[in-house]
Order: structure tokens, then C-alpha cells, then sequence
């Protein structure tokens, strides 16, 4: 059982998160879900109710056995990361409404990661997969239409397929502007090629998307990222795509392909609307671990 002080003081927090931080509603759901991991761990390693006696009693020893637990639950390393980022920001919530102030959990040290890559699909593969004239015969055109006005859309923005999927068909000109992670928005510049896409599926499309979502799905309902996703993935079987092909990918692919053509890392950030540079350095270590490949396997003494 969790107590009503400490309900209440979960909601209070979660709104804290919505209202005053920005946070997505994707990153809200997951700092709750790891909340609630971490009362149902303590319910059962306490053996108790769920109050602030509790909480204010914990060690590090209590943490250590949480994130074992979850460990041996084969949560991943980065989810982890997460979640204790969670706790620790209900902690801080905890503090700074001078309701308690916890010492140990600042003890805890975020679990070590691997540096993950982006993985970008190769530029002749995008570039041969955007121009198909159809992808799957039994297609209604507009279908087809559709993927290529979102997959062009994706690659020549870098926009994120939640951005991408929330655009309106009002919005459509010359540049939109997407509001994006934190709330924040951002002015896109929309390619010919993708104008006049978008153009010939809302065209062909047998739904009205005067005043609805950009792109729907085959009832006419908004098009869902999971949809997006399942689809793609029977596209890349069928079209032999990198097995790493996603939505995601194809704004890795815009991020990486332009480093490696040139473009300063302050424009990518700016494109890629993310808050710090860091978060886009990443990519230049795409570039050099491709350059390492290529240099692997063409120098004489390789060979």
C-alpha cells in the first residue's frame, strides 16, 4: 500500500514535470512508470506501507538492491540510467517542497554506458528507397503516396516521427514550425521535392485532411509512430534496408549525411532542435568511426 501523503505528493510532481518543466508526455509516462517500479520494490523489500517514515529512512544499501533487482530483471543499462534519474528527480521535487531532504540517494551514481552510435541508413539506400515508384503491389496509391511524402518528409528535415506525425495540414508551406522536445519550437525548411509530395498524397488521399493530421492511416484516423514502425519494418525485408531502419533512422541519416558532406555542427543542433551541442557531437563520431572503417579496409597495409 502506498499513503495518501504520498500519492497526493506523487501527483503533485508529475504535474510539476507536465506544467513547469515541459516534459514530453512520453518522458512523463516513463518517470512515473519508474516511480511506481520503485514503490512496488520497496512494498515487498520493506514488507510495508509506503510513507514518509519510509522514504525518509532509506540508504544507499536500499537503492543498491533496487537497481539489483532490476539488473536481474533484465532491464537494460540505459533504462536504469533512467530510472534512477526518476527517483532522484522526485527526491529533488520532495526537498524543494520542504518535505523531506534525502542525503543518500545522492550517493548513487548513475550505472556506466556503452557510447551507442547512431546508425544511419546508407545515402544510396535512402536516396534508391525514397524514388520507388510503388512498395507494396496491392497498395491503394495514395498509401504509397503517403509513405513517401513522410519518409522524404523525415530525411530532408531530421525531424522526429512524433514531430513529424503531429504536423497539420494547415501548417504546410514553404517552412512549418514544429514545436518540439521541451516545448520548444523550431522553423523547418521544407525541400521542393517534399512540398510537391506532400502535395500528390494529399491529393490522392480519399480523406478531407483540410483541418486534420497531415498523415492518416488507412481509416482516415492520425497515423501512429507504432503503425509507422510495423510498417517499416516489412519494408526493409522487402527493399534489403540495414536491419537498424526505423523512423528514427531516417533522422540519424539526415544528422550524419550532412556532417560527413560538410555542414557545421551548430547548424545540425539547430536543425535537429536539440538544447545542447553535445547532443549532436555524437554524430561526428559517426563520421570518424566510418572514415576508421574505410581506412581499415583500403590502406596497403590492411591488405
Amino acid at each position: 500500500m502506498i499513503s495518501t501523503l504520498i500519492r497526493t505528493l506523487k501527483q503533485r510532481w508529475i504535474d510539476e514535470l507536465k506544467f513547469n518543466n515541459n516534459y514530453s508526455k512520453h518522458t512523463v509516462i516513463c518517470y512515473q512508470r519508474d516511480l511506481d517500479n520503485f514503490f512496488s520494490f520497496l512494498m515487498q523489500y520493506k514488507n510495508n506501507e509506503i510513507n514518509i517514515e519510509i522514504l525518509k529512512d532509506l540508504k544507499v544499501i536500499d537503492f543498491r538492491a533496487w537497481l539489483s533487482q532490476r539488473v536481474n530483471n533484465k532491464f537494460s543499462a540505459r533504462s536504469n540510467v533512467r530510472a534512477l534519474s526518476s527517483i532522484k528527480s522526485f527526491f529533488r521535487y520532495l526537498a524543494k517542497s520542504k518535505i523531506m531532504e534525502l542525503q543518500s540517494i545522492n550517493n548513487i551514481h548513475r550505472p556506466k554506458l556503452d557510447k551507442l552510435l547512431p546508425k544511419p541508413i546508407p545515402e544510396n539506400d535512402i536516396l534508391a528507397f525514397l524514388n520507388e515508384s510503388f512498395y507494396f503491389e496491392n497498395d491503394p496509391d495514395w498509401i504509397t503516396d503517403r509513405d513517401k511524402a513522410l519518409y522524404t518528409l523525415l530525411y530532408s528535415t531530421g525531424l522526429r516521427i512524433s514531430e513529424a506525425l503531429s504536423i497539420k495540414t494547415r501548417d504546410i508551406g514553404t517552412e512549418i514550425k514544429v514545436l518540439g522536445k521541451g516545448k520548444k519550437d523550431r522553423i523547418v525548411i521544407l525541400f521542393p521535392i517534399t512540398i510537391q509530395r506532400i502535395n500528390t498524397y494529399i491529393n490522392s488521399c480519399p480523406y478531407d485532411l483540410t483541418e486534420n493530421y497531415l498523415f492518416v492511416g488507412v481509416r482516415g484516423k492520425p497515423l501512429r509512430a507504432s503503425s509507422v514502425d510495423i510498417r517499416l519494418e516489412k519494408l526493409r525485408i522487402r527493399y534489403n534496408l540495414p536491419e537498424h531502419t526505423s523512423a528514427h533512422a531516417f533522422r540519424h541519416s539526415f544528422a550524419s549525411h550532412l556532417i560527413q558532406e560538410g555542414a557545421d555542427l551548430r547548424s545540425v543542433q539547430e536543425l535537429l532542435g536539440h538544447e545542447s551541442l553535445s547532443s549532436t557531437q555524437i554524430y561526428t563520431d559517426v563520421d570518424d568511426y566510418n572514415l576508421l572503417k574505410i581506412y581499415e579496409k583500403t590502406h596497403p597495409l590492411e591488405n
